[in-house]
This record gives structure tokens, sequence and C-alpha cells, in this order.
């Protein structure tokens, strides 16, 4: 195999096309009939209960991919909250969403 003298060529932001990545910080508790529910902590109005924290997180996800992707459509900033601590009983996943 030849040797290829010179610098390695570099990739500009004009070659590529990244993909979105937004941070969804869900927050799960334990409800009194048996349920998990889940809420985004870091975006408003996406609350979710199941019987496994694998189902709540998957709607979790796809009702968050859907938000993300309305304000994106519309031009609208994104109104991002600052998260709070989870209280005592709840416990806190963090899930990187690709658009």
């Amino acid at each position: 195999m030849e040797k290829v003298p010179g610098p390695l060529p570099l990739i500009s932001e004009n070659d590529c096309n990244p993909v979105p990545v937004f941070s969804c910080h869900v927050i799960l508790s334990k409800v009194d009939d048996g349920q998990l529910s889940g809420r985004v902590a870091n975006l408003d109005g996406i609350v979710v209960k199941g019987s496994s924290e694998r189902d709540v997180l998957r709607a979790i996800v796809k009702q968050f991919k859907a938000a993300v992707q309305e304000y994106s459509a519309t031009n609208e900033e994104i109104p991002w909250r600052d998260t709070p601590a989870p209280a005592a009983g709840e416990f806190e996943r963090f899930i990187p969403v690709h658009l």
C-alpha cells in the first residue's frame, strides 16, 4: 500500500448534514395503582403512564419527538425548562432523541 503524502483532507460543516439530537430528561415515579408515571422535566406538557418503564419511555420519546418536530417546522423557539431535581421516590433517565 502506497502512502499518500500530505495531510488528511478535512471535512467542513458544509460537507455534512448532522442529525439534530435533543436531550429528553425524564422523571419517573410509581403511582398508587401500581403503574409507572413519567414526565419530561425539560419540556412542559408530556406526561405518560404505563405498566413498565419501557412502555413509558417509548411513549414519552414519541411525544417528545413530535413536539420538537412541530416547534422546528413552525420555526418556533423550543420552550426548554430548567430541570428540577427528582423528589423522594422519583428517579430520572436521560434519553438522546434524534429527529
